[in-house]
């Protein structure tokens, strides 16, 4: 008796097993039946019945069954469906992000993906999400990750976020530590964007490279809303003076971030500003560091320490991209000065590019001021004039705007004064002060 109930339990327990076999195998079986028919229709671009079927596969499948690519291909079919949905019918275009939303949750719990967790925090923010915790969570870990390797819209839309849903909604006792910590983060973000932008140039891809520039001019507006002005900036970055980076690299990078930030906002003027110039001087004595130097003299009406300054930073800087910014930025400050030769001679050290319509009016405008004192006659004072509208002419050729061609001719001589001195017209002049001819006109 005792036997035939052990032989009649292993039998039992034997018919249980091959009987959980099947319906292990079954399920295995419908599961990659329905898979394969979800599968099929979305090859075909039939959304509806992809839906249809990947949905059955979700509800028949073991967890152990399903792989991250199952979520990719569910978020395409609903991102598909919300797309062609009847735009009166919310009810429905509810239902379907309600399955999306789902379907980067579900994936969420089975890989780290940050540009997944990118793509998520972005199409919350689209929707006007009111869960800021998670969108807080989200952007937390993948923008500092993906940095310069992500896309630039996540960038704009995490800024987004750093404004409308954290300082915007912030308590007033917690604006000002957001403020510094959104300060911080564009500092960070615009070097994600530069290093962006080099690699698209790299691959002369000029569509991504604006696309690139238009998210900073974004960032750069909405950044505009939490530095509303000078006062703010020179707050926040009188705080962080004295908790700079050790690292000496590090910190000079930081120093010409906050400078250049201050620049934006016109903070030359500031004691702070200051603080900033001298300890980048010390830090490195460049050429941009001078200029920096430059800024903050001018801005305190110091113009023999200004021009100090940028002589160094043109002598430091060579033959290098910002010359032609450092000689126009001198040129300039020589004709506020009163020193018209010297900021003619300047400007015409100039070379061709963004900087040489401006330069090329500084020399217009130098030959202009000092025309009443340059000739032995009436006649050869006013035909500096013409000297002076030749250059307007270069300049408006090289770029310049907003200027008339006929500039200056009002003081030049006219026809009677051509006739009386003898001269017939389209003759040449020679300017004894500058050294240069013109036409007589």
């Amino acid at each position: 008796m005792k036997l035939k109930g052990i032989i009649g339990a292993f039998i039992l327990t034997m018919f249980l097993g091959t009987n959980l076999k099947a319906q292990d195998t079954t399920a295995v079986s419908e599961c990659s039946k329905q898979k394969s028919l979800y599968f099929t229709y979305l090859k075909q671009n039939q959304y509806a019945d992809a839906a249809f079927f990947w949905k059955k596969a979700l509800t028949v499948c073991d967890s152990a069954l399903i792989d991250p690519k199952f979520y990719v291909n569910g978020r395409v079919i609903y991102t598909k469906l919300i797309a062609a949905a009847d735009t009166n019918n919310q009810v429905r275009i509810n239902e379907l992000n309600d399955t999306l939303i789902m379907i980067y949750e579900r994936r969420m719990l089975i890989v780290n993906d940050p540009v997944w967790t990118a793509d998520y925090a972005s199409k919350l923010m689209t929707d006007g999400s009111t869960d800021y915790v998670k969108l807080d969570k989200l952007f937390s870990e993948c923008i500092h990750v993906l940095k310069e390797n992500g896309k630039h819209s996540y960038i704009k839309q995490y800024f987004k976020h750093l404004i409308i849903n954290k300082f915007n909604r912030a308590p007033a006792d917690k604006k000002e530590e957001i403020r510094t910590m959104i300060v911080e983060e564009y500092i960070v973000l615009c070097g994600y964007l530069d290093a962006m932008v080099e690699k698209a140039k790299a691959a002369n891809d000029e569509t991504e490279t604006k696309r690139i520039e238009g998210t900073q001019t974004f960032i750069d507006q909405y950044f505009l809303k939490v530095a509303t002005d000078c006062a703010v900036l020179v707050g926040v970055f009188d705080k962080k003076l004295n908790n700079l980076p050790t690292d000496s690299a590090a910190k000079m990078k930081q120093i010409k971030n906050y400078l250049a930030l201050m620049d934006l906002k016109e903070c030359q003027s500031s004691e702070v500003y200051g603080k900033y110039v001298d300890s980048l001087i010390i830090l490195d004595p460049s050429a941009d560091a001078y200029y920096f130097g430059y800024n903050y003299a001018i801005g305190n009406s110091n113009t023999s320490k200004a021009l100090k300054y940028l002589d160094k930073a043109i002598e430091l800087e060579g033959d290098g991209p910002n010359k032609d910014k450092y000689l126009y930025a001198l040129a300039s400050s020589q004709y506020k000065a009163g020193s018209y030769k010297a900021a003619f001679n300047t400007a015409q050290r100039i070379g061709s590019g963004e900087y040489k319509g401006e330069a090329l009016m500084i020399c217009a405008n130098a030959i202009a001021a000092t025309a009443n004192g340059c000739g032995a006659s009436t006649y050869e004072r006013k035909a500096n004039y013409w000297l002076a509208n030749d250059y307007v002419r270069k300049a408006i050729a090289a770029g310049k705007k907003d200027v008339s061609s006929d500039k200056f001719l009002s003081s030049a001589p006219t026809s009677t004064d051509i006739f009386n001195e003898g001269v017939s017209m389209g003759s040449s002049h020679y300017c004894t002060c500058w050294g240069e001819s013109t036409t007589v006109r």
